[in-house]
């Protein structure tokens, strides 16, 4: 007890073994992925504020702000107001990888804000 997760160096053995059976990423690929992760966030959840940053910096002349939100929204599966690292992994697995099944079920989440499995003319407007 006592220890914090960002001072806990190797990613824990049931979070590689998810991740090896979740995602395309091999367990070399993972180990690297995890490194830059907790580089980047030291507590080992990355928060929405950051994640606005480095969209904003992407796309400076755009509104990040809601983009942001949503695609936070998306990527939080346990709604902590936090990623943590797999759920990190699964998002750049999906988003950069994924079948295209995969990704239609991202967008799809995206899309339907308020969770109910249809997307009203109201959630498109907000989103666009």
């Amino acid at each position: 007890m006592g220890n914090t997760f960002g001072q806990r160096k190797k990613l824990p053995k049931e979070d590689m073994q998810f991740l090896m059976s979740n995602t395309n990423f091999t367990k070399k690929q993972i180990k690297q992925w995890y490194r830059g992760f907790i580089r980047d966030c030291p507590s080992g959840q990355l928060r929405q504020e950051k994640v606005h940053r480095g969209l904003f910096r992407i796309f400076p002349d755009g509104n990040a702000d809601e983009f942001c939100t949503h695609v936070f929204r998306t990527f939080d599966k346990d709604n902590s107001g936090k990623i943590d690292f797999k759920e990190f992994l699964l998002a750049i697995n999906i988003t950069s990888g994924g079948k295209p099944q995969e990704k239609l079920e991202w967008a799809f989440q995206m899309y339907d804000i308020d969770g109910n499995g249809r997307i009203e003319k109201a959630e498109m407007v907000e989103i666009i």
